[in-house]
């Protein structure tokens, strides 16, 4: 009970008022239980098994965002930005059920599915920041957590890719770079200093993120693929391994 008070309190003490708290359990909900009616309407053992580990991704999701919010979000309402992220970060679980599809699922509908959605999530991710600035809700969380979405999705879109075996298993490495670098921050401080702002930064992410969605696209071919991977692993080591580098000379 103590805990729980205690950690209430931080929702006070930031400024967080009770809407805000109302409405990310509501969301959270509200996808919890969608997703909970497709697992009912499953009709292979592998689309069972897909919708499970996608609510189980969402649930731990909305964990983590109902710890953060108190210490990084100060706004009345959790805002239509959050909510869409929100929506992109279940959409990012469902397309990581898609693990446990078979191999001959990939060469077909699935595919192009897993393609157009990586792609959509892609556009969205720009829809959240507008509604950000627009409505006067941007904070820190907002951008944090818009942050951690395109990493979750660029990590299931390589895995995914490594299942349409047209690109060996170093094609996941493409989804790793910022779980490493995160990592990185624990052995070595100076890695979780602010990075100033680069459009460059973002250009890269866009493009690992289109490069990734666009491999798993059937009219692409193994060759494609890899040249393709080969490409986006180049800038992210390039992007990465500066950004890595001015952090470790301040």
């Amino acid at each position: 009970m103590s805990t729980l008070k205690l950690y209430l309190s931080k929702y006070r003490d930031r400024g967080l008022c009770q809407p805000a708290i109302l409405e990310a359990l509501l969301l959270w909900a509200a996808l919890v239980g969608l997703s909970l009616l497709a697992v009912d309407h499953a009709i292979e053992i592998w689309q069972r098994t897909g919708a499970l580990m996608a609510i189980a991704l969402l649930v731990a999701t909305g964990g983590l965002v109902l710890v953060f919010l108190p210490y990084h979000y100060r706004h009345r309402h959790f805002g239509w930005c959050n909510t869409v992220t929100f929506i992109r970060a279940a959409a990012v679980c469902w397309l990581a059920g898609l693990y446990f599809a078979p191999d001959d699922a990939w060469q077909g509908t699935l595919a192009w599915a897993a393609s157009v959605a990586g792609l959509t999530l892609l556009v969205l991710d720009g829809v959240d920041g507008w509604l950000a600035r627009r409505f006067g809700n941007s904070s820190s969380f907002g951008a944090r957590f818009d942050m951690e979405v395109d990493s979750l999705l660029a990590l299931v879109l390589a895995v995914l890719v490594w299942q349409t075996d047209k690109v060996g298993a170093w094609v996941v490495m493409l989804g790793l770079f910022r779980p490493i670098f995160i990592l990185g921050g624990w052995r070595w401080p100076k890695l979780k200093g602010n990075l100033p702002d680069s459009p460059a930064r973002k250009v890269v992410c866009v493009i690992q993120v289109a490069s990734l969605a666009t491999m798993l696209a059937p009219v692409v071919t193994a060759v494609m693929a890899t040249w393709l991977a080969a490409f986006t692993l180049a800038l992210l080591i390039w992007s990465f391994g500066r950004d890595t580098w001015w952090l470790l000379r301040r």
